[in-house]
């Protein structure tokens, strides 16, 4: 029994290592991420699979879908700048994640991209598209050099807010700009739950009884 107890945690250490090791430039996580109604996903490109599936993700309501179409002439890299799997767009990654059916005031989405410049003054553009909605920058931080020509030699990791109102059924989140790729996260909350909704409109309920009654 000893034995097994023991094999048991080592692996749950190799698990944790691995998850660990995978969260990579997840630097700048919402605070709601993991709460009811909200998906996760982490992608890293280590492969060059243009529709890949996210290397860490939760989905409770199905399966994102990605597809990753590159510039002109420009093929995915599997090491540049110091880093393992990137995507040379000058072309466009596009995401697609089911949401929550239910109808609810807003929706939520959080992105945090790795990526450098592949000329001087050229920058991301983020968006989800099916409703036109432009995503609002919330932090920018530089990682490092890249240690290859061209661009400005840095790593950006920048953190991307967006909010659509109604929630949809699903959502399609893009991504172009002349820029090379390393890590791609996506979290999403459709807000507030339907309990929470539900207690909002009751409450509301209350208030108007009391004010009657008087």
């Amino acid at each position: 029994m000893e034995r097994i107890s023991t094999s048991l945690m080592l692996a749950g250490l190799c698990a944790l290592v691995s998850v660990q090791a995978a969260v990579g430039d997840d630097i700048n996580p919402p605070p709601w991420r993991g709460q009811p109604g909200s998906t996760f996903g982490m992608w890293e490109y280590l492969t060059p699979d243009p529709h890949p599936q996210p290397d860490v993700g939760i989905y409770p309501y199905g399966l994102p879908t990605t597809t990753v179409t590159p510039g002109l002439f420009q093929a995915w890299m599997p090491v540049w700048g110091g880093q393992e799997g990137v995507w040379p767009l000058s072309g466009e990654i596009l995401v697609n994640i089911p949401n929550r059916p239910e109808p609810l005031p807003y929706k939520d989405i959080w992105i945090q991209l790795t990526w450098a410049q592949q000329a001087p003054n050229v920058w991301p553009a983020v968006s989800e598209i099916r409703f036109g909605v432009p995503a609002t920058l919330e932090r920018q931080i530089v990682l490092g050099p890249t240690g290859e020509v061209g661009g400005d030699g840095l790593w950006y990791h920048s953190t991307y807010s967006i909010r659509i109102m109604p929630n949809p059924d699903w959502e399609q989140i893009l991504i172009t700009g002349a820029v090379n790729v390393d890590e791609l996260v996506i979290d999403t909350i459709c807000a507030p739950e339907p309990a929470t909704l539900g207690l909002i409109v009751l409450g509301g309920l209350a208030v108007l009884r009391r004010r009657h009654r008087a």
